[in-house]
């Protein structure tokens, strides 16, 4: 297969420093094997496919991180209902910049000795937060201020994540099973109760575990797993707001909002309206 070259200066106007779009693919022939001048990162925000990079296959799903290096040679390929990316362009200065910067010593992100590009595998929560940092920039100045502020937050978001992940592993296993089995509205509407007979301990002793871990009650992370139910399904789907709100098992829909915005900091109205998926 031919490898062709892409060049930032065919996506950018004059002066710009980087290029941000959300692209779907239908299959392999939407884009040629390439190679590029600059850096990107890209991220899956909806649907399956496969990452050919560098003579390797790797499967893409909602939530992976991709960090490409100009050297990179790759293309995409989906499944029968196509995949839904993000992506970041920024000149290889840039990246030279940000790692003698900030990461002199790494070898890691865009800097891996690896002959497969850095990528991760993220929860939809945080890819969303990504994509709507990502747009924010969308229509404003592309200048060298902004691509580091972007940057940057991808970097703090993949922090974060790395962080609560490594959190998680001192969870306890009956903890940790009940965390990941409590994510449908069939459980949801069995609230607090719900969640300790999916724990298989006492509802006294889940909440006071809870409360040493997290710093939180059980009904407040309750409602936290409700409300990230909420935001997945304001991004990725139609569904009314209110049969979101019961799905949730919660039947008053003015707590549903007053939960929501303390979470998410604005209605899920807005929520939706800033995070829906172009496809």
């Amino acid at each position: 297969m031919k490898t062709k070259r892409f060049l930032l200066e065919n996506f950018v106007k004059e002066n710009d420093k980087f290029h941000i779009a959300r692209t779907t693919i239908h299959s392999r022939n939407d884009l040629s094997l390439h190679d590029h001048d600059y850096a990107e990162i890209f991220w899956v925000e909806k649907g399956n496919g496969q990452h050919l990079v560098n003579g390797h296959k790797i499967a893409l799903h909602p939530g992976h991180l991709v960090m490409i290096r100009p050297q990179d040679q790759h293309t995409f390929t989906s499944d029968k209902n196509g995949i839904t990316i993000m992506n970041l362009a920024f000149s290889a200065e840039t990246m030279e910049h940000l790692g003698s910067r900030y990461f002199p010593d790494s070898n890691s992100y865009f800097w891996t000795s690896e002959v497969v590009p850095f990528h991760k595998l993220m929860d939809l929560n945080t890819i969303h937060q990504i994509s709507k940092r990502a747009e924010n920039y969308w229509k404003g100045p592309k200048t060298n201020l902004y691509i580091d502020s972007i940057l940057l937050s991808v970097f703090r978001f993949i922090s974060l994540y790395d962080k609560v992940k490594v959190e998680n592993e001192s969870i306890p296993a009956w903890l940790n099973k009940a965390l990941h089995e409590f994510s449908s509205p069939e459980l949801f509407k069995t609230g607090p109760n719900g969640f300790a007979r999916l724990c298989e301990k006492h509802l006294d002793h889940v909440n006071r575990t809870v409360k040493r871990l997290f710093n939180k009650t059980l009904s407040a992370l309750v409602n936290e797993l409700r409300m990230n139910y909420a935001a997945q399904q304001l991004s990725i789907t139609n569904v009314p707001i209110k049969t979101i709100c019961m799905d949730c098992g919660i039947t008053n829909l003015g707590h549903f909002y007053n939960l929501f915005k303390e979470i998410y900091h604005q209605p899920p109205s807005v929520y939706r309206k800033t995070t829906q998926i172009i496809a």
